[in-house]
């Protein structure tokens, strides 16, 4: 019901003002600005007032009395920016400020790709101080951080407790205990499950589990987000999984970072979307989220056959050792290179101090380096590294991309955690989505390229995200409604991170305000770390 009620809030599209508060001091007035409230509304004239951690007023204010006063005049006032892949769950532990996330205009980060901080084996650690997902949250909470965050509950974690990294269906007890680890983590705040089908555990499970868990996670009014099985030559596949999953389950589904992978599949995204479309028109409640950029960063080990990953990465590389398996591995690698093209694979980070200069370089130049063919190189980095070197993969289309990114079922996610203070100190390469992704949507693709308009583009990043997640108290400027709030000039907010050179904030956004706090003011961060978890409509306390 009060999805159905926050829906009906969207569908009127209002401009209208509430009455000013006259009796009681705000805590904070935003005076001057344009407020572009979420729905899609065109923007209006009118003042904020904010009193602790709420919305109370909107309108003429100017009698109003407040504690403090943020003049945000010749800039949108806009509800704050809620990420639907944030990818900061490690991060946010030892940089709580998030700064990265903070300056593109983010309030909420929603997190837990496939694996999430908990529930986990084993009793906590130092290094690790939780085991369930409730102790995360709790420690959280205790910690602060520059904004909120909402995780899911990943389909990994009870498959990794459970059965490890083999590639086996779970026999009806496992399936028992899976189902009521899902279930208890919901009880402790999870917003829902998802999964992430291209590793190892995930890669192992049937569509029939991953039904049963979401179940577990409806029961809870829960939803179900997945980085599909295939984003390539198979995504049909993927796509017939999620819908069979969102149909069976009863559950709501949303795509992660949707996108085709591979030249030989660019230009059919037009079809992929008629998929969804078609889904939707069947009552599937499906939608999904891209990040505005046309290459992917992960784990080079996503390339190897799933085979060859039973068990993990270190038994890979026993594989390796094996000449049969080796010529096996090494086709499939030959394969997944020629899919991408030159210059598709980039080679961003390697743990191997021994290695290091082949980090920040293409694939056919470490190959040329090494005096191999591209294929023997990738088996040379797998066998000479611990762990699975990061690559950046070269292999969408920026067509492709933008026909996702505006249709109106389509949000926006980073797919990358804020980069702490030391890795930007050592230079650690990252994709520049960690520190762009919204500002090039609200800016570039709304003042550069004029793919939607503002309105449209604050929708997708506030009001539209909020439902996919089930927050009625965020997303939407309207009294009553949590106080997450950016301020930005329409004009000047752009994205400066680049492929070659990652390491830069984004600019244009002055404030950003979480809570009711100003984490961002003026272009300078406060040092405040109101943000909070949200949790699961699951949750008991």
């Amino acid at each position: 019901m009060k999805r159905l009620a926050l829906a009906a809030l969207l569908l009127t599209a209002c401009t209208t003002t509430t009455p000013p508060v006259k009796n009681d001091m705000l805590d904070l007035k935003i005076t001057n600005g344009r407020i572009l409230d979420g729905t899609g509304a065109p923007w209006f004239r009118g003042d904020v007032g904010i009193r602790g951690t709420t919305i109370v007023a909107i309108g003429d204010l100017s009698a109003t009395q407040a504690k403090d006063t943020l003049d945000a005049k010749g800039r949108i006032v806009s509800p704050g920016f809620i990420d639907l892949l944030g990818q900061s769950q490690g991060s946010v532990l030892s940089d709580p400020a998030v700064e990265a996330k903070v300056r593109q205009g983010v309030t909420t980060e929603v997190t837990g790709e496939g694996h999430s901080p908990g529930p986990v084996k084993g009793e906590p650690t130092k290094d690790r101080p939780w085991q369930t997902l409730g102790d995360y949250l709790d420690l959280l909470d205790r910690r602060g951080a520059g904004i909120n965050f909402a995780l899911f509950v990943g389909s990994s974690n009870p498959r990794a407790m459970v059965i490890g990294d083999t590639d086996r269906v779970p026999t009806g007890d496992e399936m028992r205990q899976m189902e009521a680890i899902v279930d208890q983590a919901m009880r402790d705040g999870a917003i829902g499950l998802s999964s992430s089908l291209i590793y190892v555990p995930a890669m192992y499970s049937t569509t029939e589990e991953l039904v049963n868990l979401a179940r577990v996670a409806a029961k809870h009014g829960g939803m179900y987000f997945t980085h599909m099985r295939d984003e390539g030559d198979r995504i049909d596949m993927g796509l017939d999984e999620a819908f069979r999953i969102g149909r069976e389950a009863n559950i709501p589904v949303n795509i992660w970072h949707l996108k085709l992978g591979g030249r030989a599949n660019w230009g059919r995204m037009p079809h992929v979307i008629s998929r969804i479309e078609e889904a939707r028109r069947n009552g599937v409640d499906v939608a999904a989220n891209v990040y505005p950029y046309p290459a992917s960063g992960t784990s080079l080990s996503t390339l190897a056959p799933d085979w060859a990953m039973d068990g993990g990465y270190d038994d890979f590389r026993e594989r390796l050792k094996n000449p049969a398996d080796r010529a096996r591995i090494a086709e499939a690698l030959r394969k997944q290179v020629e899919r991408r093209g030159e210059k598709g694979i980039f080679v961003a980070r390697i743990g191997n101090d021994a290695q290091k200069q082949y980090a920040k370089k293409y694939l056919e130049d470490i190959a040329r380096e090494m005096n191999l063919a591209p294929d023997e190189a990738l088996i040379e980095l797998f066998e000479e590294n611990p762990s699975s070197p990061h690559v950046i993969y070269f292999s969408m289309h920026e067509d492709d991309m933008q026909y996702a990114l505006k249709q109106p079922f389509v949000s926006v996610g980073a797919d990358s955690g804020s980069p702490t203070a030391a890795s930007r100190a050592s230079n650690t390469y990252i994709h520049p989505r960690a520190y762009g992704t919204f500002a090039r949507v609200v800016g570039h693709y709304v003042r550069d390229v004029k793919l939607f308009t503002l309105e449209e583009a604050v929708r997708k990043v506030t009001s539209q995200a909020a439902l996919r997640v089930g927050f009625d108290d965020r997303g939407i400027l309207r009294p009553g409604m949590k106080a997450d709030i950016a301020i930005f000039d329409p004009e000047a907010i752009r994205d400066l991170s680049r492929f070659d050179d990652p390491h830069h904030y984004s600019e244009g956004v002055s404030d950003v305000i979480v809570n009711g706090v100003p984490v961002l003011r003026d272009g300078k961060m406060t040092g405040a770390l109101p943000g909070r978890t949200i949790r699961g409509k699951g949750y008991r306390r």
